[in-house]
């Protein structure tokens, strides 16, 4: 049995009974762990209690909880002892008044990667100063200062942390935490308390990992206080919502509770008006969705961390980032120079900007302070953004606030084509100040090797912003002995190359070249490496030699592939002269034996192999010259292959290949065609898969905690 079960009244039993599979039928595949015998259900307001009592023998359901009512139904959560989950809900699966059904997901924190960290808090003011021992660019930050002249916070805004609590008597945050004046979000939570506890349904936050700590720290530490860090509210009030537990693990149903705790106090008259989301990753969730709806229906943002996955979210959706809602924001994680953190997911139709998420140094339990990594440090910088705004201008509602964030950020090239705004988060831009005239340089690639004597070329970007104008003088610092750089043009004024030339006496090893730009009294830099390699031979061209011929009907191409899924290579030869296309099985000693031959009209003259509609099984695209098309045909994971389905190309292809032209993460095709001269791109605009994805939902919250380094 899981963590707690809380029994209902006879109608909320019998309103279980209404659960229905539809929302699994026969796309219920779970992927990871959800609660056994438990389903969330969301039932229609006008089921009456004459329909859910004639299903209440069969259905097996013992004890259920209300989470939540919307506009739209009522969403329990509901339990059985005697049926899995799948079997519950197929047991109810035709019932008209079920909305949907589905798991209960287990959701939990992922850990990005734990490197020593030390350094500051360079989010809110870069002055290009070392972390981890890597130098920062100088104005990579979120401008605090210049946002603190209009506005450094307010009492009267509350912000939610959904997260795994807060430790609400840290001297750095005890003067900013939301105190509950009795009775509001739960009549049960007395004058005092700070919130509610979802996993054991009390009014008690208190943080029993220091995660959610560390999120409050950056949205509202105490700031000018001579003690710790600054918030990005120096004054703030903050909401502990807790439904993760002191391992990061937590439940979807628990997410709701939380969530719902704050809207039903936004109800009973608190201003909270923003919800910040360190957690995600997983399934779709409809009832989840239900209530960030019902939250934004309350003029309550709804701010979520991206996720940590390396991942583009516009093809892998990682929710609750993932969740298409008026208001949601979706934050990815950039580091101490503008780049795009390596862990972070990123999406061009997903993800809205960057923030701060590398290293982030904010408070934790028992009064100390450690560094964190992942995109549930960002997160809480645009929450605390989205507060500041909001105390500078509390009639603002949630869609002008979110306006205010995204329509405001610093363009850097990392996040150009990565993020829906090609930005990372500006609090001064957000609360309307004078922009502060800016330039910011980036180089690329990071790293160069060359052997001695050799030289390298770097690209290097100058960034301007709040209306900046002059040119900037470039040097470059920490060379090797015998090596020296140029750039072109100097003084530069968008862009400039840098050239490094090493002389033939320069020491092997690898460089830090630091790259400083100048404009009357204002300095920036960025760094690159260099590496000085010994000089190594080219290699001699391989041998070869035949070891067996195999005969078959004019072949005029070969594609390669493991289209059985033996771990051995198979072939794929289309014969114009046959129409056919001859699969050669590939054994583990080297030789071939012919499969299975397929027919193949119009003169099939190339192949290409893909995974085109991602299902693990290697498919076939055959160019057919004759008839000025290509074919599909997707694997079955046997050898064999599907019926054909065909699109037109130019007259006469003579090749087929495939490549994520678009870079959508989707497989494209490309014919060179003979006849017409030109070349054709085959885009796919969609996947052979299930309608709605029903995967396993798992909850991440993203902190660098094993060792933490902590004062």
């Amino acid at each position: 049995m899981r963590h707690h079960i809380h029994h209902a009244p006879r109608l909320l039993v019998v309103l279980c009974f209404l659960l229905s599979a539809s929302a699994f039928g026969a796309t219920l595949k779970p992927t990871g762990k959800a609660a056994p015998g438990e389903v969330l259900v969301k039932i229609a307001p006008n089921a009456s209690v004459d329909e859910i009592s004639a299903m209440e023998q069969g259905a097996g359901i013992d004890e259920t909880e209300r989470l939540s009512t919307t506009r739209t139904g009522t969403i329990y959560r509901m339990h059985s002892r005697s049926r899995s989950t799948e079997a519950l809900a197929a047991a109810l699966q035709n019932n008209p008044q079920v909305l949907y059904a589905e798991p209960n997901y287990i959701l939990h924190l992922d850990a990005t990667p734990n490197d020593p960290f030390f350094g500051q808090l360079y989010g809110l003011k870069n002055t290009g100063q070392s972390i981890a021992g890597i130098p920062g660019t100088g104005g990579s930050d979120i401008d605090a200062e210049a946002a603190w002249n209009v506005s450094t916070g307010s009492a009267s805004i509350v912000v939610g942390v959904v997260d795994t609590g807060i430790d609400y008597t840290h001297p750095d945050l005890a003067a900013n935490v939301w105190s509950n004046p009795g009775g509001k979000g739960n009549a049960a939570c007395a004058a005092g308390t700070h919130g509610y506890n979802a996993i054991t349904n009390t009014c008690d936050p208190r943080d029993d990992n220091d995660h959610g700590t560390h999120v409050s720290g950056t949205i509202g530490a105490a700031g000018n206080n001579s003690v710790g860090v600054a918030g990005v509210n120096w004054t703030a009030s903050i909401m502990g919502l807790k439904f993760l537990d002191s391992f990061g693990g937590g439940f979807t149903d628990d997410a709701i509770a939380a969530i719902e705790f704050a809207v039903q106090a936004k109800i009973d008259g608190v201003n909270v008006r923003v919800l910040s989301n360190s957690w995600g990753g997983g399934a779709f969730s409809k009832a989840l969705l239900d209530e960030i709806n019902k939250a934004g229906e309350n003029d309550i943002l709804f701010v979520a961390s991206a996720g940590n996955a390396s991942s583009n979210s516009d093809v892998n959706p990682q929710y609750p980032a993932g969740y298409n809602t008026p208001n949601l924001i979706a934050v990815a994680a950039t580091d101490n120079r503008d780049e795009l953190a390596s862990f972070s997911n990123y999406g061009a139709n997903s993800v809205h900007l960057g923030a701060p998420g590398v290293n982030v140094f904010s408070t934790v339990r028992g009064s100390s302070y450690a560094f964190f990594s992942g995109t549930s440090m960002a997160a809480p910088h645009v929450s605390g953004v989205a507060a500041l705004v909001l105390a500078h201008t509390p009639g603002m509602t949630t869609a002008q606030v979110k306006s205010a964030i995204l329509s405001n950020v610093d363009p850097i090239p990392s996040l150009t084509g990565k993020t829906i705004t090609g930005g990372r988060l500006n609090a001064a831009r957000a609360l309307g100040a004078p922009a502060t005239p800016e330039f910011v340089l980036s180089a690329t690639p990071s790293m160069r090797s060359i052997p001695p004597g050799g030289s390298a070329t770097y690209s290097i970007a100058v960034t301007l912003a709040g209306g900046f104008s002059g040119s900037i003088d470039l040097a470059a610092s920490g060379l090797p002995s015998g090596a020296s750089a140029s750039f072109t043009p100097n003084p530069a004024t968008s862009s400039s190359t840098m050239i490094v030339t090493a002389s033939g006496s320069t020491m092997l090893g690898t460089y830090n070249v630091t790259i400083t730009g100048t404009s009357g009294a204002m300095t920036r830099s960025t760094s690159v490496l260099l590496n000085v390699l010994a000089a190594t031979p080219p290699l001699p061209c391989p041998t070869f030699s035949t070891t067996s011929q195999y005969a078959y009907s004019y072949p005029a191409a070969i594609a390669a592939g493991d289209f059985n899924r033996d771990g051995v290579t198979d072939l794929a030869l289309p014969s114009p002269v046959s129409n056919t296309v001859a699969i050669f099985t590939g054994h583990s000693d080297g030789s071939f034996v012919v499969t299975n031959v397929i027919a193949a009209g119009g003169a099939p003259i190339a192949a290409a192999v893909g995974d085109y509609n991602r299902d693990g099984k290697l498919d076939l695209a055959v160019a057919s010259s004759t008839g000025g098309n290509v074919s599909i045909r997707l694997g079955n994971g046997d050898g064999t292959f599907q019926a054909p389905v065909t699109y037109s190309s130019g007259a006469t292809p003579f090749w087929v290949a495939a490549a994520d032209f678009d870079g959508d993460g989707k497989l494209d095709l490309v014919t060179a065609n003979n006849g017409s001269g030109n070349v054709t791109i085959l885009d796919i605009l969609q996947f052979f898969a299930p309608a709605e994805q029903e995967s396993l939902l798992t909850l991440e919250a993203h902190e660098a905690n094993e060792p933490n380094t902590r004062h």
